[in-house]
Order: structure tokens, then sequence, then C-alpha cells
């Protein structure tokens, strides 16, 4: 069943969640960010445009029971109000589904291909503080519709050498964009994750903050914030029971740092 839900008095400000490669957290970030704008009191919609569902399944959602996904949005003539589910911890989902795996096809025939997420976003965004865009991997049609649609963009990585290499890639994606569509993606800021264990280990963590701090520089754009997300298997165990950190453990050091992007979207915003 449809969630009910009021206008606000403005229109919600939109995030997506970019990486050109997987397994960088792109998801993870999502929905604990928006679990905490949740708990501090914002109306937020995440948008679930990868095809494996994660933030959907994240959320609580059995995707084996959806009545809608956004696959009927952009294909079935189905209005985005009409699938939008509240979720346990309050935070409202547009949920995805497997066949969104065909959407790659059916988009590039379309007209206006890169926007129509942006046309169906226009319908809601008046009901929500914070629009929050899962986006998959790769420079899909799925992934720039997600960008297209957002008026900024956080960049999760991992500590990684791969996951910072393909930095240039994702560049490349966003100039062409602009140059292409006129679409300027504003990098709100970088979430690193922690490399796991101690000791000698933490070293990956540090070299790649560096490469990136250096990263930004050369681009002209250093006032973007490298914030340091800290590994904890609480986030697995709150994957487990459907919901965010900010609902599972949010005094746990994994909890906060949440808690601190959430607060600095919101400090951004005022």
């Amino acid at each position: 069943m449809a969630a009910q839900f009021n206008k606000k008095e403005r229109s919600a400000k939109s995030i997506a969640f970019v990486h050109h490669k997987g397994g960088t957290g792109k998801t993870t970030t999502c929905i604990n960010v928006a679990g905490w704008l949740s708990k501090l009191r914002k109306r937020v919609l995440v948008v679930d445009m990868d095809p494996q569902g994660n933030a959907t399944a994240g959320l609580g959602i059995d995707k084996a029971s959806l009545d809608g996904s956004l696959y009927d949005v952009f294909f079935n003539g189905v209005a985005i109000g009409d699938i939008i589910l509240e979720t346990e911890s309050g935070v409202y989902l547009a949920p995805s589904s497997l066949e969104l795996l065909a959407a790659e096809t059916h988009l590039v025939d379309q007209a206006n291909c890169t926007n129509i997420l942006w046309k169906h976003l226009k319908n809601v965004e008046s009901y929500f503080d914070y629009i929050l865009v899962d986006v998959p991997p790769g420079s899909t049609l799925l992934m720039i519709n997600g960008i297209v649609a957002s008026d900024n963009i956080i960049i999760p990585l991992d500590s990684g050498v791969f996951s910072f290499e393909t930095m240039e890639t994702l560049k490349t994606l966003i100039v062409d964009l602009n140059e292409a569509l006129g679409v300027e993606a504003n990098v709100m800021m970088l979430l690193l994750r922690e490399y796991p264990g101690g000791g000698l280990f933490s070293n990956p963590t540090r070299r790649i903050k560096g490469m990136l701090a250096k990263f930004l520089e050369d681009n002209d754009i250093p006032e973007v914030e490298i914030v340091k997300i800290p590994f904890s298997k609480k986030i697995f165990e709150a994957q487990m029971r459907g919901v965010p950190i900010s609902h599972f453990a949010p005094r746990s050091k994994i909890g906060k740092a949440y808690r601190k992007v959430a607060r600095e979207i919101i400090k951004s915003d005022q």
C-alpha cells in the first residue's frame, strides 16, 4: 500500500550517492544517512535505482511482496507516489526490483532518457525535505538519471587503490554530463570507509585519504570535505535487521559517524 504524506513548504534537496566502482558503500551510506535524517525529524525519501534492490532490502522491505517498483513508474505509467512505502524507520522508499535490469535497453529508446527520474521526482519533491538516490555502479543510464535528478552528490569510497583510481572515470563522466547536458554535479563530500583492523592495517586509509586530498586539489575542488567512516560489524547486524544504524546502534562509533554526516547535510542546507 502506498504511503500517505503531506506537502512541505519547500521542495526537497536531492542527493545522489555515486561511485563508478561497485562495493564502495553507496547503498550502506545512503540508507544510514537517511535513517539519521529521519531521526533528526526530516522527511526523507530513498530512491533505489539499483536493480539489486539492496537499499530496498536494507530498509526492511521484502522485494517479493512489492505491488510496484520504479520499473512500473518508468515503463508502465504508474505514478511514483503510488509505489512509495513508509518503512519501519520512518524513511520513505521508492523501491527497486530485478525488472530494472532491463531498464537500460528500454531507456535508450525514450526521448530525454537521462532526465526521466528527474521528471518523476518533480511530482513528489514537495512532500519531502530530502530525496536520497542510491545509484548502481558503472556509467549506466540509471546512474546518469540519478545524477541528473540530484542537486548534489556524495561519493563513498573504500580504502582501496581501485576505488581511488576510478575517481578519474567518475570525474570524466561528470565533465561529460556538464558539457553534453549542462548538468552541474556538485560534490558535497567524500566518505572514506576505513580499512578494517588496526596497527599496520590503518595505513591504507591514511594513504588513500592523502591521495584523495591531492586529487581534489589538482581538480580545483579542495573545499570538499573527506569524512572517514569507521569499519564496524554493527552495520551488517543493522542490515540483517532491516533498519539503519540510527535505529539499531545510534550511540556506536559508526552510528555517530553517520549522524555527523546527516548533520553536515542539514547544516549545508540552512
